[in-house]
């Protein structure tokens, strides 16, 4: 009887060791599993890839050369279906379906392999300067009025949304300063504001409403 118990407490510790044993086993199984997904998100959330910027202001319907972007390396999670790649290959491949602001990265959303000739730049000398806060990309509605001192002329729009693609400051020769814009202007507006350019009407550009 006694050897029978000393065998039967041999086992029950046997087991209990063994039950433990297993126990270490998977403890130390599920933490290294969970280093290494922590390892393997860690280093994905710190590789970099190459993106293609805007290197200076650009209206719609610029080409992406060597001229008009350059590369930077930027960590982004979901990058891929948002932003171009830089890839040297592409360069003279893709045209602007809207304006990128220098600096910024150039949206898979705003190119198009064909370019959309929908304006045309035109020059404008402004008769008051525009607001600071208006950058180019901005639409703009143009407005002018024939100078008189005879009669007094009603201002009449000449275009709606003409996209600001540049602003310059110069001075007039006599002490005065002024500003110029270049704008896109849609092709059936181009008579109207042609036509206020040739008679020196007074041209004023505000932020587009619509």
């Amino acid at each position: 009887m006694v050897a029978l118990r000393k065998r039967a407490v041999r086992a029950r510790a046997s087991s209990n060791f063994s039950g433990g044993r297993n126990k270490f086993l998977l403890l130390s199984a599920l933490v290294l599993l969970s280093v290494a997904a922590w390892l393997a998100n860690n280093t994905q959330s710190t590789s970099t890839q190459s993106f293609f910027i805007a290197t200076h202001d650009l209206p719609t319907a610029s080409k992406l050369d060597s001229s008009t972007v350059s590369s930077v390396e930027m960590q982004l999670s979901d990058s891929n279906q948002r932003y171009l790649a830089a890839d040297e290959s592409q360069l003279g491949k893709w045209f602007l379906t809207k304006p990128v602001i220098s600096g910024e990265l150039i949206p898979i959303s705003a190119i198009a392999s064909v370019k959309e000739a929908k304006c045309t730049p035109i020059i404008l000398t402004l008769g008051t300067m525009l607001p600071t806060a208006i950058q180019a990309g901005a639409e703009l509605d143009i407005w002018a009025a024939e100078q008189s001192s005879a009669i007094q002329t009603i201002p009449y729009q000449v275009a709606v949304g003409a996209e600001l693609i540049g602003i310059s400051s110069g001075n007039n020769g006599i002490g005065e300063s002024n500003q110029s814009i270049e704008v896109c202007v849609s092709i059936a507006e181009v008579r109207s504001v042609v036509e206020a350019i040739a008679k020196k009407s007074t041209v004023v550009a505000v932020r587009s409403l619509k």
